[in-house]
């Protein structure tokens, strides 16, 4: 696990690489144990090494046999030890024992294609340094982060953007018409960040660059052939497929370790991981607010498979201290409020491990989250005659749950609406009044729904699709940037290639079932881990942010910032803000 920076000028007149060091600088709590560079006359490039596998021979750039070629990867290729088998016997010479060195050598027998060969999580720099051509590519599911600037004269990439906005070619300005986007689903659609021109590559896709041609090329496109099979198969080759994955995926020279966080993906995960590694240790998030807390679940699965626990008690004066250098780290506004507690398990997982196993992604293929109902029972309400909408819209109005709301707010709504704002932060009720403008801005979220949107599909597996293109990225960049920033590398057995597939083969009717979200996965958890985790109510990594921000000596200091600052923020009418600070 590292990070790369690097520049590639399109006119050569105007190469320069005074400032590498400085974008290598930017970037160097992801791999503080080894950096090089390579120039030329035509690129500067950058990298920074978290030590994980041949810790001794695996610097990099990495070369080829005559070094014509040479390459700089952050992430982990999985199936590295099976394409290493087949590249030797078509003679090609290793010079390390690093999973990244068989990039460059795939490369060479396969030409540009090469990439869809890999089972991994990457970000990488490919060079071809007597064609002088570039290839950087984005693992298929987004798990490892990539950013760019391009204009008429250089290419500049990094794995944050920080990285790159330390490069002298580029200008750091803010990008205009985000935060609508942003403030309703914590996500920005298709690449933008929070600045001018830099963008996230997409998942998936690869640039090219070769003179003064830069091409765009996905190398990866989902097919979808379900499987017409009963429960009990499916279940089946879920534990199985999850079996494989976390075993792949414990490939290591260091210490490895797994997240714990007393639900029943990372149990399942750390289950796995323990048959493999005795005594396996795993690090898990506590608080003082225990309602908020799942550390009995964790502690008591710790107990019963003989794991090293390890429990970090975290408070609301230390979130609150790490929220600006957590700000930093992320390079945007944080998205969820966890994100300061995973740093900080991260950072106290450290001391005893660099690789950490995590249970992301299991929501996303398996239909995990309880408001995916919401559209499951959207499109019912839309099917049914005028009198019995009539009578269902009383029903919901004489419950007072708060749930029950939100559903009666999605009511009537197309299809594609529910899709759209399944995902919503703050319901957009809440948000009436809040911008200084009608309506908020999310144009470009539904020009990737337009674009993903397959009619040959029903709406569950829509609304999968994409939340898999949105929710998810917002996840993994948190996990990518709060345990890069602790220089750990998280891995996420849930979305290895062979999961990824089967996942999204099963249809989402049978994900859902019986009211019971991720009803395939966790039934195929149930034969491992205990009941009272895999159907226990869903929390999620719940923090007390409530209470937190009421105290004025934790989070609390933030509101009334934000009060003070109220006037400078753009887009925003001041007194909605103002009453909203004053609701909390």
């Amino acid at each position: 696990m590292c990070g790369i920076v690097g520049k590639y000028f399109i006119n050569k007149e105007l190469y320069n690489s005074r400032d590498l060091q400085a974008m290598i600088r930017a970037i160097e709590h992801r791999g503080p144990d080894d950096k090089g560079e390579y120039y030329d006359e035509r690129v500067a490039l950058g990298f920074t090494r978290l030590s994980i596998i041949d810790t001794f021979s695996g610097h990099q750039p990495l070369f080829n046999e005559d070094n014509s070629i040479m390459a700089i990867v952050n992430g982990e290729i999985y199936n590295f030890k099976d394409l290493r088998q087949t590249l030797n016997t078509k003679g090609h010479k290793f010079k390390t024992k690093s999973d990244c060195e068989v990039i460059i050598h795939l490369y060479e027998e396969y030409g540009d294609h090469f990439i869809e060969k890999l089972n991994g999580m990457f970000a990488f720099c490919l060079y071809d340094i007597k064609k002088e051509k570039l290839l950087i590519a984005r693992d298929r599911v987004g798990i490892k982060p990539l950013y760019f600037y391009k204009d008429e004269k250089v290419l500049v990439f990094s794995s944050e953007i920080k990285g790159v906005i330390a490069s002298d070619n580029v200008q750091c300005c803010k990008r205009e018409d985000v935060l609508d986007e942003y403030i309703c689903f914590r996500y920005l659609s298709n690449g933008r960040t929070f600045f001018s021109k830099i963008n996230a590559l997409e998942p998936g896709t690869c640039i090219k660059v070769e003179g003064n041609e830069i091409n765009f090329l996905r190398f990866w496109n989902q097919e979808r052939t379900y499987i017409l099979e009963d429960d009990t198969s499916i279940i089946q080759k879920i534990e199985e497929t999850l079996n494989d994955s976390v075993q792949r995926q414990m490939v290591s020279d260091v210490p490895i370790g797994s997240l714990l966080s007393g639900g029943v993906d990372s149990s399942w995960v750390s289950t796995i991981a323990g048959k493999y590694l005795q005594n396996i240790d795993t690090f898990t998030v506590a608080f003082k607010e225990r309602e908020y807390s799942e550390s009995k679940y964790a502690q008591s699965l710790a107990a019963k498979f003989r794991f090293h626990y390890h429990e970090l008690e975290v408070d609301n004066k230390e979130s609150a201290e790490l929220l600006p250098k957590a700000i930093w780290i992320h390079d945007e506004p944080l998205a969820h409020a966890n994100s300061l507690q995973i740093h900080l398990i991260c950072k106290y997982a450290s001391e005893h491990v660099k690789v950490l196993l995590t249970g992301e992604g299991a929501d996303e293929l398996f239909g995990g989250y309880p408001r995916y109902y919401i559209c499951k029972l959207g499109s019912f309400f839309l099917q049914q005659n005028a009198y019995t909408q009539g009578i269902l819209q009383k029903i919901l109005q004489a419950i007072p749950e708060r749930k029950t709301k939100k559903l009666q707010s999605f009511l009537g709504k197309s299809d594609k609406e529910l899709v759209l704002w399944n995902a919503e932060f703050i319901r957009l009720k809440m948000l009436s009044g809040l911008f200084d403008h009608d309506e908020p801005d999310i144009s470009q979220r539904i020009q990737l729904l337009e674009r993903s949107w397959d009619y040959d599909l029903d709406l569950m597996d829509n609304l999968l699709i994409f939340e898999q293109k949105t929710y998810l990225q917002a996840i993994l960049h948190r996990q990518d940037k709060m345990s890069m920033g602790a220089s750990i590398e998280s891995r996420v057995p849930i979305l290895d290639n062979q999961l990824f597939a089967l996942a999204n083969a099963i249809p989402a009717k049978m994900k859902i079932k019986y009211f019971q979200p991720k009803h395939l996965f966790k039934k195929s958890a149930a034969k491992h881990i205990t009941n009272d985790i895999v159907y226990k109510k869903k929390v999620g990594f719940g923090v007390p942010m409530g209470p937190w921000l009421r105290d004025k000596n934790g989070m609390g200091r933030y509101l009334e910032l934000l009060n003070d600052c109220a006037d400078s923020i753009e887009g925003i009418k001041k007194e909605k803000l103002h009453d909203i600070i004053k609701y909390h």
